[in-house]
């Protein structure tokens, strides 16, 4: 299959995003949106089995279930907003539940359902043959956000009543939560405290250089130790070397950069899962071995030779923060030796998106890790107010 490329309507669709978009107008109606995860729904593709074998270069040794984490479960929330995954034609997609789309939840947002409840809604968002045929107009954006925003208020006015909140993004959606987060939790301090933690991947959040706040967030910092809350994990993946110059991850003004900043101030905020300090750590890896439908499938590891409905492979790669030539990027790094037929990540779309196809999973281990130890320290926070 021909590789996806497209930087220039990747470009096209950062200016859009960046505030080319204006508000609803007074008297739309209200976008629309419908709950694809959300407690007790039925065939809801956040609650399948977690089932995971390990795989070590020398085979399988084991498998084990994460267990329900009750007291977390009881108190707090996940928000999850996937990414451009739809191949339908129109700019927008329906509400349709097309397989890709409970694919993505599946593959990216059920590893966080021990320790919360997980609500995604299914959203207008704009689709792959629209961001490639540039057909992304200021209307089209707005209401992709516009179904977003709809959930998360329904969410917060139905659902939430004072609990916990991790929000949760994927590229696309990394960009309607980083715009929902500085109209909302920035703004109000109250929401704020509730806030545990907002998982940003693939979606160029932006900070001053040399600083962990500022930029897209106001009084939202980066993630430096795994007990801290109300704080961002945000990096863009990219295979060892430094993202070329035309890169549209890890790069200001690349995809979903807003207007208002440039490489000589700001920068790509890079937090390493793995070690939050920015150093190098053991990134953990997790699959889940269904084969993804959609445009995105046939560039995917074939992983049904593994009969358990995930798989983990430990001991395959490190990462870091770097910086280098105007990009700050996480550096993937292949660290085996010797014979390992296990499957690699790479850059199927190309150097300049990076590992951005699968870099939610290529670190799913550490992020989960690191969000349940902040949802438990967001446990203790409350028990002592």
């Amino acid at each position: 299959m021909k590789k996806l490329s497209g930087a220039g309507a990747i470009l096209l669709l950062a200016v859009l995003l960046a505030g080319g978009a204006s508000a609803t107008p007074a008297g739309a109606a209200e976008p629309q949106f419908k709950w694809l995860c959300k407690p007790s729904r039925a065939n809801d593709p956040c609650q399948r089995s977690l089932a995971t074998a390990r795989i070590t270069a020398d085979g399988p040794t084991g498998s084990s279930t994460p267990r329900v984490l009750s007291k977390l479960r009881n108190r707090i929330d996940c928000f999850y907003v996937y990414p451009t995954v739809s191949g339908q034609t129109g700019p927008n997609a329906t509400l349709a539940e097309d397989p890709e789309i409970a694919g993505i939840a599946e593959q990216q947002a059920s590893r966080f359902t021990p320790g919360c409840r997980m609500f995604a809604p299914i959203y207008p968002q704009y689709t792959v043959p629209a961001i490639l045929g540039m057909k992304i107009t200021a209307e089209v954006a707005e209401k992709a956000y516009g179904g977003v925003k709809a959930a998360w208020n329904e969410y917060l006015g139905k659902y939430n009543k004072g609990r916990g909140i991790v929000l949760i993004g994927h590229s696309q959606g990394t960009g309607h939560l980083k715009r929902l987060i500085a109209e909302t939790f920035d703004r109000k301090p109250a929401l704020r405290k509730r806030l545990v933690s907002a998982v940003l991947i693939g979606g160029n959040v932006i900070v001053p250089k040399g600083r962990m706040v500022g930029g897209n967030f106001k009084k939202i910092p980066a993630c430096q130790k795994a007990s801290q809350l109300a704080c961002v994990i945000a990096y863009s993946g990219f295979l060892e070397d430094a993202p070329p110059a035309d890169a549209l991850f890890g790069r200001v003004g690349g995809a979903l950069t807003e207007a208002g900043f440039t490489p000589e101030t700001h920068e790509v905020l890079c937090v390493n899962p793995a070690r939050l300090d920015g150093s190098g750590g053991a990134l953990k890896p997790l699959y889940n071995t269904v084969p993804f439908a959609g445009v995105y499938g046939p560039l995917l590891p074939d992983l049904t030779p593994f009969d358990s409905p995930w798989v983990s492979f430990p001991g395959i790669y490190r990462a870091s923060c770097r910086k280098a030539g105007g990009a700050s990027w996480l550096r993937v790094e292949d660290t085996t030796a010797g014979p390992d037929t296990r499957p690699r990540i790479g850059e199927p779309l190309g150097r300049t998106w990076g590992t951005h196809l699968t870099e939610v999973n290529d670190a799913a281990g550490n992020l989960v890790s690191v969000v349940t130890t902040q949802e438990k320290a967001y446990l203790k926070k409350i028990a002592r107010r």
